[in-house]
C-alpha cells in the first residue's frame, strides 16, 4: 500500500501561530520560510525518511537518550529512530509540527528551566526581584502544541512528550545518585582520554557505559528508563 501524505507551509505557519499565541496577523508560508533555514540541518533531514523521529535540545542529550536505549538493549537508530538536536528548546515547535503534519510519529523531550527561571537576587536598593534568567513562555508554548495542560514549570513524562522541571543532565545525575555519576563519569573520561565533561556527555557510548556501571550498584534513572519505553513504543503503532 502506497500512502501519500502532505502539507505546506501555510499550514505549518498556522499551527505554529496558534501555539505560539501572538497577537497581530497571523503568519503565513513567506513569513515562516526564514524561521525554517536554521534548523534544516542534516540531522533534520533525516527525519523526513525515520519512522519515528525524537526532537531534544542539544547533542548531549541526543547521547544520553542513546546512551540509556543502548544500555537497556534498544538499538534505537538500527529500528528506524532518528534523534535529533535541534539546537534548544526554542527550536523544537517547526520541527515538530511538520513531521506531525507528514504523519511521522515524533517524541519531543525538552528542560523546563526551572531553576535557571528563578529570580537573580534581589535589587540592593529596593528589594525588589531582579529579572528572571528564564521565562516559562516557550514551555506553555510546547504544552499547547502537544495539548497538554499549560503550566510554568512542567516535570511530565507522556507518551509523545516528556519534560524536565529543571534539565535532563540532572535529572539523570540525581536519580542515579550524584557521586555515583560522578564518580563513573570521570572512570570513563580517563578510560578514554576526554579532558572536558561537556565533550564527555556528548558521547552515547560513555554514557551508555555510565549507566551500565552504575547499574551494577543499583543505581537507575527511572524517569529516563520510561522515556526510552515510551519511544519505543511509537515504533509499534
Amino acid at each position: 500500500i502506497t500512502k501519500i501524505i502532505s502539507t505546506n507551509l501555510n499550514e505549518v505557519a498556522k499551527d505554529l501561530w496558534t501555539a505560539d499565541k501572538e497577537p497581530g496577523a497571523q503568519y503565513t508560508g513567506d513569513s515562516l520560510k526564514p524561521r525554517l533555514h536554521a534548523i534544516m540541518t542534516p540531522w533534520m533531514n533525516e527525519g523526513f525518511f525515520a519512522d519515528v523521529n525524537v526532537l531534544v535540545e542539544g547533542e548531549d542529550d541526543r547521547a544520553v537518550i542513546l546512551g540509556i536505549a543502548r544500555a537497556k538493549n534498544y538499538d534505537l537508530e538500527g529500528n528506524g529512530f532518528s534523534i535529533i538536536p535541534c539546537g534548544g528548546k526554542t527550536n523544537i515547535d517547526r520541527p515538530y509540527i511538520i513531521f506531525s503534519k507528514l504523519d511521522i510519529p515524533t517524541y519531543i523531550l525538552w528542560d523546563g528551566d526551572y531553576k535557571k527561571g528563578e529570580t537573580a537576587g534581589k535589587c540592593p536598593t529596593c528589594d525588589k526581584p531582579l529579572d528572571k534568567r528564564a521565562n516559562p513562555k516557550e514551555n506553555k508554548k510546547l504544552l499547547r502544541l502537544v495539548k497538554h495542560q499549560e503550566e510554568d514549570w512542567p516535570e511530565v513524562i507522556k507518551g509523545r512528550f516528556a519534560c524536565f522541571k529543571d534539565n535532563l543532565e540532572n535529572t539523570l545525575s540525581n536519580e542515579i545518585g550524584e557521586d555515583v555519576f560522578s564518580k563513573k563519569l570521570e572512570n570513563c573520561k580517563l578510560k578514554y582520554n576526554i579532558s572536558k565533561n561537556r565533550h564527555a556527555l556528548k558521547n552515547p557510548k560513555i554514557i551508555m557505559e555510565v549507566i551500565e556501571e552504575a547499574q551494577k550498584e543499583g543505581c537507575r534513572s527511572e524517569s529516563l528508563e520510561k522515556i526510552i519505553e515510551k519511544i519505543w513504543e511509537l515504533r509499534q503503532k
